[in-house]
Formats: C-alpha cells, structure tokens, sequence
C-alpha cells in the first residue's frame, strides 16, 4: 500500500491553526496566521522573533532556535509585548523550521471582542470556545443582576434626591429675604434664589457653575475671612464670616455668610448651601459709631483725662492711656479685674457700691474718690461716671471719666469737671452751645480778649473777634466746619475789646450725645501773636539779605569795571612810551616796565579772579547734563600749556548734571594751577575719573614742585597765596572750593615736596 501523505495549503492551515508562525533557524518569523495577525497588528514577516515575543514559561537560561527545539514538546506560554497578549501552545518540527501553533489566552468575551476577534478566527477544536462561551453566559447573568442593582440605586437616590429637594425648599423657604446658595462639593452653585439674584445685580445664569468666590471676590475683600470660609468648605464644617461682596456693577457691599454642609445617610457632606445677608447699614452704623467714640476719647485723651469701662460686674473692660498714667498699672494689670478693689480705699468701695443702682437706672452722677495708686500712694480722683450701652440701647456696664484732683483738693474748688480742666488751661479755653453761642470762658480767654464773663455770654465767638485783617477765607472755613459738626484747626487774626490786633491759632470741635447730636462746642486759642511777629522779622531779614546780596554783586560788577579801566589805560601807556623809545631805554629801565606789565597783568586776573568769586553762588543755576570730557577738553585748547608739559585725559571722563559755568571754573583753576606750578623738564598733568555708587571722583595729578603738609588746610583760604609764581591770584583754589561747597561736594590732595600734587574732587551724579 502507498505511503498515505497530507498536503495543505495556507487557507487550509489557517482553518486548523489560525493562531500559528512558523520560525526560521535564525530567529526571524518566516509566516503567520491570519488570526494572529488580528491580535498581533503589527507583526511583519522577518521580525526578529525575540523583539517581538517573550517566553513567559518554561523559564529558559538563554532563548535560542536549539533551546526552542529541545522544549518542542512542551506547552509553552508567550507573551506579546507590543500589545500585552498573551498565547500558548507548542512548537513542532517542521523540515528545518519551527512551528509555533497554539491559541490566545483570554479570560472574558470582552477581551475577544476588544481585539476584534470572531468564533471564525478560532479553530472548530480550540478548547478556549467552551470556556468563552461559559464566561459569556456567566458575564450575560452578571450583567443582568448590575443593570437590576443599579435600577434599585436609582430609585433609592431618586428618593433621596427628592427627601434633599423637600429640605432645601424648607430652607429657602426659612431665608427667602436674604440671598441663598446650593453648590456641589466642589464650590460650583447650581441653583440660588432671586433674593442672591438682585443682591449681586448677576442674572442667574451668569451665576450659575460659578464658585461663591468667583461671583464675590474684590480687592478689598479679608483674606482671612475667605481662607475660614475655604477652610470650613474643605473640612466639610459650618462657617459664618463678614466681607466685602462684590456686585456686578463694580460696586461692593457688606455682606455676613453663613454656609452649612448637606449630609447622607452616613453622615458625609453631598453639597453645600450658604445664605448670604446685606449687612451694610449695620456696618455703616458700627463705624459712625465708633468715629464718635473716638472722637469722645480723643476729646478726653487731650484733656489729659482717665477713662475706664467696667461690666455690670465691675470687671475691667477698657483704660485709656491717661487712666494707666494715672493709675500707674499697665492694661495686663487691669483687664478683668474688680475695679473698686484694684485701687480703691475702703470707704471709695462703699460709694462705688451705692453707685450701683444709678447707673442700672441710667443715671450720670459726679463723685470724688479715694485712690491707691500702683506705688501705693494715695490720690483724690474726681470721677463722673455714666451707663454704658450697647448698639440696642441695653446697659452693659459704666463708663467712667477720672481726674487726678490731688492738688486741687486743698483748694476745695466745686467745678464742672471739664470747666475746672479748662480753666487751668493756659490757653484760652472756650465752651459754646449747639448754635453756636457762648455759654463759658476760661480767664485766659478773658485776659486774651479783654471782655469779662457777662460780656461774653449769648454771643458768637467771630461777632466779638474778628475784623478788619480777619482773613476771609479762614472765618469762611470755620463756619463751615461749625455747620457740619466737624472739627477745625486754622490761625487767625483777633480783636481785643480795646481793638488791638493779635494772632491765635484756634483747635476745637463739637461734643455728641449718645444719640449722635451735637450738645455743645469748644475751642482752645494759643496766643501766637510773638510767633507771628518773629516770622515776619524772619521774612524780611531774608528780604534783607537778598538785596543785600545783589547790591554787592552789582558793586563787585561796577568796581571790577572801574578797576579794570585804568589798568587798561596804564597798559596801554607803557606799550606807546616803549614803541617811541625803543632804543632810548636802558636795559634796566626795560626790565622795570616788564615788571610794572607783569603787575598789570597779576592785577587783571586778581580782578577777574574776585569777580568770578562773587558769582558763583549768585548765578542762576542751570541743571544740564555736562560732558566733562568736553568742557576739559577745551579747557586744555584754551589755557596757555608749555611745550615741555603734556596733559593727558585716562579713559572717558563721565556727563553729570550740573551748571557748565560753574563746572568750567572749577576744572579750569585746578589744570590752570597743574600746569603752573610744574618745574620739571618734562611736564605731566594726568586727569582721570573714578565711578561710585551715588557720585563721581575727579584726580588732577601733576609732577610739579608739590606742597608741604603744613600748608595743606590753608590754600583754599581767599587771597592766600604760599607760592612766588607770578600767575598766583590767591583766588584760584578759593574759586574752587565756593564751586564744591556749593554742590556739597568735597576736595582734598594728596602732595609731596619735588614729587607733584594730586587733587580729588568728589561730585554727586545728580547735583
């Protein structure tokens, strides 16, 4: 019988091993299935087996064509590293190849149908088709119970949706005046009421998916009450904070939030609501209120007046800074304790105590105490005490306004407590009514004016005062702070009764009554006339000196002209008495009219020199930006340099602010003076500047005849000359000096006898 044989072709292999590759002695992949190729997309024939696939198990020591072949029999499981699939089966012997036939390994009907697989692309044998139809029967059923579990979860939250919608109506309901809020977990609102509509002046849908901060939030608003309020929202807890709201037309209001957190079942917080309430009438009533609690301490304050608030248990709650002066103990020592027992004498207790029942019924009464200091010295405290309330009317305990009356006590005076405060006053003291009119004085106001007490009363203070010099603007400005009940400081000029006329500086302002009307008005007047006095004898002494000033300038002018004119006369002589005899003169004669020009000539620069002096602080000044690089530049083209002295500029000399007269003077003397007074064969005048941080310092170095120690605080000294050149003024360094003193700069040098002198000159950047 013939040898039966089998032959396939590759549709008919890819029937029975769909899943299959075959492998060439070298490692590449010679074919593959077309089901592999579904599950492995980017396989390519010739890829390198070990690039592509991963021997999972067995674990083999090396993976190779001849390791692979002594496993041939085994299952073997490989993993596809390209996309994480997994394949098992065997490779067989097939001529000189391997052929890997097998199948992938999926646990769920998901998995086939996410790689785009059908029951096709499996052998009719694959084992793996029972078990996916297994999986996907089991998959089928679970499927089933999620979509009846999740249809119970949705009836169960609909309840409770509609349980959470019954309470935020019951809450909306409650607060329907004031603005209200619901916002997810997150700070997003999803729904608010009309009320948070128009308090915001945001349309609702420009309000809704918006965060509270984000439809609130302006400049001005606390930072650390946002942060308590974010705090509070992050932990899941209830919050109540004020701030500064915005609304959409850029204005801002006062608003007080009250947020709480809605809860499930368990107790965890699902979203948030928040009321949101205008409380800018409140606030605008708490800072009047406390504007005119100032205003009533700084009253007492400049009076020099203790004041101290107790509870109705007599328990410290407030001292003012007169009163611990007075007392001697510092706040610590006070806030909190009983004040009758802090610093009263036994007798002063049980007045205080009888005081009790006043001050519960309303009523303001005056009283002297006995008083133990913190040094344990006695004081007499003359105290008026009152009911202290609060913003709705209710007594929360006593104010009382002390004065330490020790050394008035001897003198047994029955004053008003701010009339005896007043009339100590060295000032001129007046009180006046509501409207104004005069209803006390002290006796330094009666000195000041000269009137008596009866003269005074019932009258405005400008009817009595003001006249003719009384400036206009300042009665006007007085009467309009009078009007508005504010307060008011200004200087004016003063009548007496007998017409003398006197300066005075006025401060005063008006004193409320708990309900905010004005009850009365006072004034304190300094006398300030010798100030003014002093002034003016100021104003026209600085007058004085400015006029002296230009007639010296204008005299300088005319005798430097007067000087100058027959210096010019007497040169011009002697130039035509040597051009007629020019032969006619002796040697020595010539040598004196040499002499005599030389005089001339030191007497123009000595001249020109004290003109030029006069002038530096008188000129005008001109604050331009100055190259001196330029300026000593031409300065060295138009001063006489010799052959033998060279002058040399180190690096770029720097432009500063300053007046270019003033600037060219200075460089001008001080390279004048270099070139001058070098004595060597070959001459050097080097000249450099050095940048600082707010200034500039200028070097003027010569290797000239230097200068001793001794005379180097001395030649800036005006007509002070140590040297016999003929070119010295005396007036060149002096010239110098006026220029840096009037820049508030410096100037100092640095010199050495037969070694040359260096000068430094420090100038500010903006002078």
């Amino acid at each position: 019988m013939a040898e039966l044989a089998m032959h396939f072709n590759e549709d008919s292999f890819n029937r029975l091993f769909p899943f299959y590759f075959q492998l060439s002695t070298d490692f590449h992949i010679l074919n593959f299935g077309k089901s592999l190729a579904k599950v492995c997309p980017d396989l390519q024939k010739n890829d390198l087996f070990t690039a592509s696939f991963e021997i999972k198990r067995p674990h083999l020591n090396t993976i190779s064509f001849e390791e692979l072949l002594k496993n041939s029999d085994q299952h073997i499981l490989l993993r596809y590293a390209k996309t994480d699939l997994t394949l098992r089966g065997q490779f067989e012997i097939m001529d000189d190849t391997l052929l890997f036939v097998g199948s992938p390994w999926f646990t769920s009907m998901n998995e086939v149908i996410d790689r785009k697989l059908s029951f096709e692309d499996f052998a009719h044998n694959d084992p793996l088709l029972d078990l996916l139809h297994v999986l996907n029967n089991a998959e089928n059923t679970s499927k089933e119970l999620k979509e009846l579990l999740l249809t119970i979860n949705r009836q169960k939250n609909q309840l409770k949706k509609d349980q959470e919608e019954l309470n935020r109506l019951s809450f909306v309901a409650s607060a329907n005046k004031n603005g209200v809020v619901f916002t997810k977990l997150d700070g997003t609102i999803f729904w608010c009421n009309d009320a948070y509509a128009h308090l915001t002046g945001f349309d609702k849908f420009e309000i809704l998916g918006k965060t509270p901060l984000e439809v609130g939030r302006t400049a001005t608003t606390d930072k650390a009450e946002i942060l308590k309020m974010i705090t509070a929202f992050n932990t899941g807890q209830s919050f109540e904070v004020e701030l500064h709201h915005a609304r959409k037309n850029g204005n801002s209001f006062w608003s007080r939030v009250k947020g709480q957190p809605i809860t499930d079942a368990d107790g965890n917080a699902t979203q948030y609501f928040a009321i949101l309430e205008d409380i800018s009438l409140k606030k605008r009533y708490d800072e009047s209120l406390e504007i005119e609690k100032e205003k009533y301490r700084s009253i007492i304050a400049n009076m020099n007046l203790g004041l101290l608030e107790v509870d109705l248990n007599d328990r410290i709650t407030m001292a003012n800074q007169s009163f611990l002066d007075m007392s001697g103990f510092d706040m610590d020592d006070l806030i909190g304790h009983e004040a009758a027992r802090k610093f009263l004498s036994p007798e002063s207790i049980k007045l205080i105590e009888s005081k009790g029942d006043l001050r519960t019924n309303g009523i303001t009464d005056s009283f002297e105490v006995t008083a133990i200091n913190k040094n344990n010295e006695e004081k007499f405290w003359l105290v008026s005490g009152a009911p202290n309330y609060d913003i709705q009317g209710n007594i929360i305990g006593s104010i009382g306004i002390h004065l330490d009356i020790t050394d008035q006590k001897n003198q047994e005076e029955q004053l008003y407590l701010l009339s005896l405060i007043a009339e100590k006053n060295i000032n001129a003291v007046i009180i006046c009514d509501a409207k104004g009119h005069i209803e006390w004085a002290n006796s330094s106001f009666l000195k000041m004016s000269g009137y008596t007490k009866e003269e005074i009363l019932g009258f405005r203070p400008g009817q009595l005062l003001q006249g003719e010099e009384s400036n206009q603007e300042s009665v006007q400005y007085l009467r309009e702070q009078i009007k508005k009940g504010l307060p008011f400081n200004c200087e004016i000029v003063n009548y007496s009764k007998n017409k003398e006329k006197y300066w005075v500086r006025i401060q005063g302002q008006a004193l409320y009554d708990k309900e905010g009307a004005i009850i009365k008005f006072f004034a304190i007047e300094e006398d300030i006339t010798a100030q003014k006095i002093l002034e003016a004898q100021k104003e026209n002494l600085i007058s004085d000196l400015a006029k002296t000033n230009k007639e010296l300038e204008d005299y300088a002018q005319i005798v430097s002209h007067d000087l100058k004119s027959p210096l010019r006369s007497i040169n011009s002589l002697i130039s035509w008495i040597k051009e007629e005899n020019e032969n006619g003169f002796e040697e020595q004669t010539m040598k004196y009219f040499a002499l005599i020009e030389h005089k001339v000539e030191k007497m123009d620069h000595l001249i020109e020199g004290i003109l030029t002096y006069s002038k530096i602080d008188k000129e005008e000044t001109r604050n331009e930006s100055v190259d001196t690089q330029a300026i000593i530049s031409s300065i060295i083209d138009i001063i006489h340099v010799p052959k033998h002295i060279s002058i040399k500029i180190i690096d770029t000399l720097p432009t500063i602010k300053a007046d270019r007269f003033r600037i060219q003077q200075l460089f001008q003397n001080l390279i004048g003076n270099a070139v001058n007074y070098i004595d060597k064969e070959n001459g050097l005048v080097e000249i450099a500047a050095e940048e600082l941080d707010s200034s500039y310092v200028f070097s003027i170095k010569d290797n000239g005849m230097g200068m001793p120690k001794e005379i180097h605080s001395k030649i800036f000294d005006t007509f002070k000359t140590y040297t016999t050149s003929k070119h010295s003024t005396g007036l060149g360094l002096s010239i110098v000096k006026k220029v840096i003193d009037f820049y508030k700069g410096e100037i100092w040098l640095e010199s050495e006898e037969g070694k040359g002198t260096t000068f430094f000159v420090k100038l500010k950047k903006q002078l």
